[in-house]
């Protein structure tokens, strides 16, 4: 809690360069006034060296260093969530780059036996194409009543980007997903995107990461504050404070705040306040 307000972080990772080796998750959530978050899994693979790699080669190399078929482990998110049911919900990292049934099985369990609350899944790595390999992961979660999060970029410079316009068409496909994109205003460019695609689109959420402040105010005018979900993207690629200051500086009435920051992210999971 922050002034009063309490903070429900919509995107986290269970570790991350950004919190201290020596600290549990949940002290480093408490280091910045967390009272609740989301928490994934993290891509380990994707380190410097097989970033170098990348660099230097092309597509082939970065077939050859990631195993494009593969799911992340969630082990440690999973123990997480169990013995902090109070403060963390999960969200399971889903490749649908050609999923085997055992894959979708181990997805369900996650929602149905372990009571995740949505799906995210990284198109540039996975080098998906949007939306059409989305389609299933798509229904999946419609079935579960469950949000799909897309972790939202340009791509990598040896593949097609995918646009704003290529969400929007998953979106309007399947006008019952819950849909959050992430990362939604990285460049003020993108966020003029979304705003031109997704104004209209009720089922559509915004979430803040890495967000230019800017970018973030214009959503919240535009789409409704009640759209708009507060996460940081931390430890991973920043900290709490910088994202959560990123709001702070907007001259926003206190409800809205406590929406952006809170209200939102628990009605969107149908989480108890």
């Amino acid at each position: 809690m922050i002034d009063g307000i309490k903070i429900f972080d919509a995107h986290t990772h269970y570790a991350g360069r950004f919190k201290k080796r020596e600290e549990t998750f949940i002290e480093f959530l408490d280091r910045y006034s967390i009272d609740k978050a989301i928490v994934t899994s993290i891509n380990t693979t994707t380190t410097m060296d097989t970033i170098h790699k990348i660099s230097e080669a092309s597509k082939e190399t970065f077939t050859e260093e990631f195993d494009l078929n593969s799911q992340l482990d969630h082990t440690e998110v999973l123990k997480l969530v169990k013995t902090n049911p109070d403060r963390l919900t999960g969200f399971y990292w889903f490749n649908p780059k050609k999923p085997s049934e055992e894959n979708w099985q181990t997805l369900e369990k996650y929602i149905r036996v372990y009571h995740f609350k949505g799906v995210k899944t990284q198109p540039c790595v996975n080098l998906l194409k949007i939306p059409e390999d989305l389609f299933l992961l798509a229904e999946f979660c419609i079935e579960y009543d469950i949000p799909l999060y897309i972790h939202s970029g340009i791509g990598f410079f040896f593949q097609k980007a995918f646009r704003a316009r290529d969400i929007y068409k998953l979106a309007v496909k399947y006008p019952e997903l819950k849909l959050i994109i992430g990362h939604m205003g990285y460049t003020m460019e993108y966020a003029i995107n979304n705003l031109n695609y997704f104004t209209k689109r009720e089922n559509v959420y915004f979430e803040t990461s890495l967000s230019v402040p800017y970018a973030i105010v214009m959503i919240i005018k535009a789409m409704g504050e009640h759209r708009v979900l507060y996460g940081s993207d931390a430890p991973t690629a920043t900290t709490p404070d910088i994202e959560i200051n990123k709001i702070r500086i907007l001259n926003l009435e206190t409800k809205a705040l406590e929406n952006v920051f809170y209200n939102n992210i628990s009605a969107l999971l149908k989480m108890n306040k």
